[in-house]
């Protein structure tokens, strides 16, 4: 066997990162992901990736900063593709410009890395693809039409004009939604400013449910959208309606789409793609609950009943992740499998 191909993931200790350094090393890649600090959740995950390797293909590099000019010359020395899905999130923040500075620039360091080691490399060995994870919230925008179908073409065009108009006000949402726009558009604007010499692709997920890899420590950590199933089934709050929450991706279909993205750019050279990821829609948070009551009778009493059956009302936007769908080349993990498969994560572990 020769040399495995080598992949960078930044940010590898998040929910979906993890996943995906998963599938990648159960496609045969050797994995070199980026840390903060090694954390005990880092530990953690190091375990949790065990299972997918022989010791020898996992390799782990500090960086605590992101957006420091030349923060991953050291990463990217080497690899053939690198997914980009280091990004900061706090819906707490009211103060847009860190989080907006971090996200922006935290990209275009990367790119700028990326595009150096592209240079240096010989043809066998270069890089050949880079994936940004960007999110349905750079392609929803409430300012569409009734009736309006979203793809890939669509762009959020409200968020970053809130931010700049309401300042140190914004909520922690929207500066979410605005941090993540101007990183993906920093991200398209890059690739038409030089000829990189690797594919690009930004992948555009739905809100993310499914079975986390590990445990964040504190369990608080985790993941916005997997943490209202952990919620519910411990007698939380049934979140309340919002358009985006309509729709869902599982976590193991978006880092097979990385993967899947990664093998495209090995077979052509240079193209850029940008794909919207939704599983399906409409789904709703009351569904979560009703599954989790169906599939789980021993913790009826604890899980909020809601009101059974409930959609939402007058949802008439729509979401086409056709595109998505033929590069994944097969069928979506439906939702009930992805709430009950995260449920059963939480209930495993506190079964120990």
């Amino acid at each position: 066997m020769g040399t495995p191909r080598l992949v960078l993931i930044t940010g590898i200790n998040g929910y979906i990162a993890a996943h995906t350094a998963a599938t990648f090393l159960k496609a045969g890649y050797a994995v070199r992901g980026t840390v903060r600090a090694r954390t005990s959740n880092v530990e953690s995950l190091v375990r949790a990736l065990g299972q997918y390797h022989d010791g020898s293909r996992l390799e782990l590099v500090e960086v605590p900063n992101i957006s420091v000019d030349g923060a991953f010359d050291r990463a990217v020395e080497g690899v053939q593709a690198i997914a980009h899905l280091a990004s900061p999130v706090s819906m707490t923040e009211t103060d847009p410009a860190p989080m907006m500075r971090a996200a922006v620039q935290g990209t275009t360091s990367l790119l700028a890395s990326a595009l150096a080691e592209s240079k240096r490399e010989s043809r066998q060995g270069a890089l050949k693809s880079v994936v940004f994870m960007s999110t349905i919230s750079a392609v929803f925008s409430p300012s569409k039409p009734a009736g309006h179908a979203f793809t890939e073409a669509d762009w959020n065009d409200v968020a970053e004009a809130e931010v700049s108009r309401l300042g140190k006000d914004s909520p922690g949402y929207v500066i979410y939604q605005a941090s993540k726009t101007a990183a993906e558009r920093a991200f398209w604007k890059f690739g038409q400013k030089v000829e990189a010499r690797f594919g690009m692709t930004a992948l555009c997920p739905a809100p993310v449910l499914g079975p986390p890899l590990y445990l964040p420590d504190p369990i608080a950590n985790l993941s916005m959208r997997v943490k209202d199933i952990y919620d519910i089934l411990h007698g939380g709050p049934i979140p309340e309606f919002s358009p985006i929450r309509s729709t869902f991706i599982d976590v193991r279909d978006v880092a097979e789409l990385v993967l899947r993205a990664v093998e495209k750019d090995e077979q052509t050279e240079g193209g850029q793609e940008r794909y919207l990821l939704v599983g399906q829609s409409p789904i709703s948070p009351q569904g979560m609950a009703d599954v989790l009551r169906a599939s789980f009778p021993q913790w009826q009493s604890t899980i909020q009943e809601g009101n059974p059956g409930e959609t939402y009302p007058d949802m008439t936007w729509r979401f086409d992740a056709g595109k998505a769908r033929t590069l994944l080349g097969r069928d979506w993990i439906g939702f009930e499998q992805s709430v009950v498969d995260s449920a059963k994560a939480f209930v495993d572990a506190e079964a120990v």
